[in-house]
């Protein structure tokens, strides 16, 4: 299963908004783009207009059209998507180490 972190950043001024378009997105009003599930969160931060999700993505370039049109209309201004592995992936990179 591929996950991915997911940090999405917004416009302080645009809060409600985001706020009323994940609500559609989290009830499956709207929904994740095709192949994208939530494995867990979402979490807000307290420090920065930022929530956090963990997804399974299946193919993130399905999910490109659906962030470039959030961020084209000033609704979402950053996206940090890092892949993340199970830690007994550090097994093969510690044994290529040695």
């Amino acid at each position: 299963m591929p996950l991915y972190l997911d940090e999405i950043y917004w416009e302080p001024s645009r809060t409600k908004e985001v706020h009323n378009m994940f609500k559609g997105v989290l009830s499956g009003e709207t929904g994740f783009p095709e192949g994208v599930t939530l494995k867990a969160g979402p979490w807000a931060s307290n420090e920065e207009a930022k929530m956090v999700l963990v997804l399974d993505i299946q193919d993130h370039a399905k999910t490109f059209t659906t962030f470039s049109t959030l961020v084209a209309q000033g609704l979402i201004t950053k996206r940090r998507l890092t892949p993340i592995v199970e830690w007994s992936g550090m097994d093969g990179v510690v044994n290529n180490l040695s």
